[in-house]
């Protein structure tokens, strides 16, 4: 991994923009971590992503520019601007997300973010298989607290579409580059992170930003796991949802 700031993203190459929600060690009061985001073509990712985004940081910031975080948008957004952000998840792009939670069945000697690799680099394999990629450039919001330990976790990352391999690279983007694409990212996994904090309590209804995220849109951009168990065996890593 390496830090972003001669990112070059071409037209065939799968840009993948990923954030967190919880903790990775889930301390106390956070028991759920995830990894997650949105994906798009290089060629698609200033229509899909960049101007959409920029117009509705133009509504709710008041300039196009202004950074725009899920964790204060429902205290300032305005209903109009809630069913834009509702809008912007309908588009035709892929959002992907991994959860793991207090619950959850690890073997003994696979850390939190080792088995979310695992999962992680599957949900992003699927987007791959149903996308014309000639390659895969990997993005993760930078955290002081968090980069070493991603870094670590994921250093054997493959993308393979069948048994073709597909050639990725991984960044860390800090929150400073105001990257509207991450800011999706963040918008995602704040409302994953709600739902997997909620099914924690009962299953049986989806939260709001998390319908308007997900079920928006064609399943085949969609994928999205919530980890009850990992099991590790001589030849693979298998987990049950």
């Amino acid at each position: 991994m390496t830090n972003s700031d001669n990112l070059v993203i071409p037209d065939r190459c799968l840009a993948v923009f990923i954030d967190d929600t919880g903790h990775e060690a889930l301390v106390p009061g956070q028991p759920v971590y995830g990894l997650g985001g949105c994906a798009v073509l290089g060629r698609d990712l200033v229509r899909l992503i960049w101007q959409s985004w920029k117009a509705i940081r133009r509504s709710v910031m008041g300039t196009p520019d202004t950074p725009l975080h899920a964790n204060e948008f429902s205290s300032i957004a305005s209903s109009g601007d809630m069913a834009a952000v509702a809008e912007f998840f309908s588009q035709p792009f892929a959002r992907f997300g991994a959860i793991i939670a207090i619950g959850t069945r690890l073997p003994d000697d696979m850390s939190i973010l080792r088995a979310m690799k695992h999962v992680l680099e599957a949900r992003i394999n699927e987007i791959v298989q149903r996308t014309p990629c000639r390659e895969a450039k990997v993005i993760f919001e930078s955290s002081q607290r968090a980069n070493k330990l991603i870094k670590e976790a994921f250093r054997d990352f493959e993308l393979r579409r069948g048994q073709k391999y597909i050639p990725s690279e991984c960044y860390f983007m800090p929150k400073a580059a105001a990257e509207p694409a991450l800011e999706v990212a963040d918008f995602v996994m704040q409302a994953i992170g709600r739902q997997a904090r909620q099914n924690l309590s009962g299953r049986g209804t989806f939260a709001p930003d998390f319908k308007a995220v997900f079920p928006a849109v064609d399943r085949r951009l969609v994928s999205f796991i919530e980890v009850e168990s990992i099991t590790r065996n001589e030849n693979a890593v298998g987990w049950h949802a």
